[in-house]
C-alpha cells in the first residue's frame, strides 16, 4: 500500500502541474476552459464541482488527466463543439502563436518543476551521487551476462564513447547505450563495443544491475535452501573455498560457474565454527539456494525499524510502535527480513507472538497474522548507513539552481537516448517499457521524501520528454501541426484534426493496454511463485 501511495502521490503532483500549465496559459490569452480532471472520468467522476466556468473534478481512472479548453479537439473527443461558429474565447479562434504556447505550457511546467526540485534538493540535503572514481577502486564485478558479452570481473571502466561519466548511475546507462567501452583489465586497456543484441540481453536478463561494485567476500548468509540433499544449512555463513583465498565475492560466484555439474567444497562458519562442506553445483552455477545461490543485500532484521503502522491494522491493534526493532517471534531469534516474512506466511490468520526491541528494552507484543499473511507495517533502515560511494555536495542556492538547471538538461538528453535504443528492436529494450503498476513496485517500501522528491523531477522530465513526442494525442503532436501551419500557413481541418486525434488516442491506449497487461501479468506470476 505504501508503494501504490507513494505512485499516486507522485502522478497526482505532477498531473496537476501539467495540466495547470496548459491551464494558465490558456487564461493568459482569454480562453474558456471548461474541464480540469485529475485522472480520467470515464463515464463517471469521483468529486467534480463547477467554479465559474471550469469543473473540477477528480477521475475514477489513474491515467492522467486533462483540461478541456473551449475549441479544441483533445482528450475529450468533443467534436459536437466544432460544428458550431468559432467564438472569440475558443482556442481555435486564437493566433497560431498563442495555441502553440498553451501546447506547449505542461511541458515548460514540468521542466520548471524538475528544475525547483532539484534546486531545493541540492541546497538543502546536498547534490548526491554514487562515484563512478569510488565504486570501482577496486574493479567491478558483472554478471554472468555481463562477462559473456567481453566484462571481466574486476574491469575498471576507463571511458565510455571517449569521456567517463562521474556518475555511476548514469555511467551504467552510458555502457547500454554506446559504441566503444574502454576498460583498464589488469593495467592494460581493453576495447569493447557492445552489439545491440548483447545489449538486449544485458537488458532483458540483468538490466542495469548487470554490473556492481566488487564487495569483499564477508557477511553472506545462506538465505534459504531449495535443496533438500544440500549440506548447507540456513544461516550458514560462507567464508569461501578450503585452501585457496578468495577475496572477492564474485569470485566466489567464478569458482562456481568453473565447476558446474561438479562437487565442490565451501567454508563456512557454523555456530561461530569454520566447516568445511560438500556442495553439488548444477548446470546454471547454483548450489541449491534460493535466488542464484545467497543473498546478501537483504535487510537483517537488526538493521530495519518500522516506519510506519497502518491504520486499523493488525499492527496497530497488537501495539506495535514505529521504530520498534523486531528480534524475535514465537520465541525464536529472527536473523533476516526475508525469514521474518516467511514466517508470517505460514501462519496467515494466527495470532504470534512479536518481541521487539523498544527504547532499548525488550517488549512481547501478541498480534494477528492477516489472511495475506501481513501485520500492517512498513520498514526503514534503522540506521542511517553512510553509503562508501556516495558524493555529497552541499551547494549555496545560487549554486543548486544552476546545478539543477544542468541536472535537468541531463536528464532529458538521456531520456532522447534510451527512447533511440526502445526504437532499436534488437536491443528488446521496448520491453522494458513499464506503466504506473511497474513503476510502483521498484519504489521503497517505506515512505522517504527525499526519494520521492528526486524521483518527482526525474519523472517530471520523462513526462516532459514524452509530450514532446510528435504524436497525435499527445502535446507534442498537436504543436507539430501548430508549427507547420505557422510555417505554412495552412490550419489543419477540424475534421481531418478529428481523425488524426482518434488515431492518436487508439495508438496511445493500446500502448497502455499493453504496459499494463505485462506487468499485472508479472505482477500475477510473482504472487503466484511467493
Amino acid at each position: 500500500m505504501i508503494q501504490v501511495a507513494q505512485i499516486l502521490f507522485i502522478l497526482s503532483v505532477l498531473v496537476i502541474l501539467h495540466e495547470f500549465g496548459h491551464y494558465i496559459t490558456a487564461k493568459m490569452f482569454k480562453m474558456r476552459v471548461e474541464k480540469f480532471y485529475l485522472f480520467m472520468d470515464v463515464g463517471f467522476s469521483l468529486i467534480k464541482k463547477k467554479i465559474g466556468e471550469t469543473e473540477w473534478g477528480i477521475g475514477w481512472l489513474p491515467l492522467g488527466g486533462y483540461v478541456k479548453i473551449s475549441g479544441m479537439i483533445d482528450e475529450s473527443m468533443d467534436e459536437d463543439q466544432m460544428k458550431q461558429e468559432p467564438q472569440p474565447w475558443e482556442f481555435r479562434s486564437k493566433p497560431a502563436w498563442q495555441r502553440l504556447i498553451v501546447m506547449l505550457g505542461g511541458i515548460i511546467v514540468n521542466i520548471l518543476l524538475a528544475w525547483f526540485i532539484y534546486a531545493m534538493m541540492f541546497s538543502t540535503v546536498g547534490q548526491k551521487y554514487i562515484s563512478t572514481e569510488k565504486i570501482q577502486k577496486n574493479g567491478l564485478a558483472f554478471g554472468e551476462v555481463g562477462q559473456s558479452v567481453g566484462f571481466k570481473n574486476g574491469d575498471k571502466i576507463v571511458s565510455i564513447d571517449g569521456k567517463l561519466q562521474p556518475k555511476f548511475n548514469w555511467a551504467v546507462i552510458d555502457v547500454l547505450l554506446s559504441d566503444e567501452v574502454i576498460v583498464d583489465r589488469g593495467g592494460k586497456e581493453v576495447k569493447l563495443n557492445l552489439t545491440d543484441e548483447q545489449k538486449g540481453e544485458i537488458l532483458g536478463k540483468e538490466g542495469k544491475g548487470f554490473v556492481k561494485a566488487r564487495f569483499e567476500l564477508k557477511g553472506i548468509y545462506v538465505d534459504s535452501i531449495n535443496s533438500k540433499k544440500s549440506q548447507l544449512q540456513f544461516k550458514d555463513e560462507i567464508l569461501g573455498v578450503p585452501n585457496q583465498k578468495l577475496t572477492y565475492f564474485d569470485q566466489f560466484k567464478d569458482y562456481l560457474l568453473a565447476n558446474k555439474n561438479k562437487q565442490v567444497s565451501v567454508l563456512v562458519k557454523r555456530d561461530n565454527k569454520d566447516t568445511v562442506v560438500n556442495v553439488l553445483v548444477d548446470k546454471n552455477g547454483s548450489i541449491g539456494l534460493e535466488k542464484d545461490f545467497f543473498v546478501n543485500t537483504q535487510p537483517l532484521m537488526n538493521e530495519v525499524k518500522i516506519a510506519e503502522i497502518t491504520e486499523g491494522s493488525n499492527a496497530e491493534l497488537g501495539k506495535l510502535n514505529a521504530n520498534d526493532v523486531i528480534q524475535k517471534v514465537n520465541g525464536v531469534d529472527v536473523m533476516f527480513y526475508s525469514e521474518f516474512r516467511n514466517i508470517l506466511k505460514k501462519n496467515k490468520n494466527k495470532e504470534v507472538l512479536v518481541t521487539v526491541n523498544r527504547n532499548n528494552t525488550p517488549k512481547d507484543l501478541k498480534v494477528l497474522v492477516n489472511n495475506e499473511g501481513k501485520l500492517g507495517f512498513s520498514i526503514k533502515p534503522a540506521v542511517e548507513l553512510k553509503n562508501e560511494f556516495e558524493i555529497v555536495n552541499k551547494l549555496t542556492f545560487s549554486q543548486a539552481v544552476s546545478a539543477a538547471v544542468k541536472e535537468s538538461y541531463q536528464l532529458l538528453v538521456y531520456n532522447v537516448k534510451q527512447f533511440k535504443l526502445i526504437l532499436k528492436p534488437a536491443t528488446g529494450a521496448y520491453k522494458q517499457v513499464k506503466s504506473p503498476i511497474g513503476i510502483a513496485r521498484q519504489l521503497p517500501s517505506f515512505w522517504d521524501w527525499e526519494f520521492i522528491w528526486n524521483f518527482t523531477a526525474l519523472f517530471s522530465i520523462g513526462l516532459a520528454f514524452m509530450n514532446l513526442l510528435p504524436i497525435p494525442g499527445l502535446d507534442g503532436g498537436h504543436a507539430l501541426f501548430t508549427i507547420v501551419e505557422m510555417v505554412t500557413g495552412k490550419k489543419l481541418s477540424d475534421k481531418a484534426a478529428g481523425y488524426v486525434q482518434t488515431g492518436g488516442m487508439i495508438f496511445l491506449l493500446s500502448l497502455m493496454v499493453l504496459t499494463f497487461g505485462k506487468d499485472i501479468y508479472q505482477l500475477i506470476l510473482d504472487k503466484l511463485a511467493n
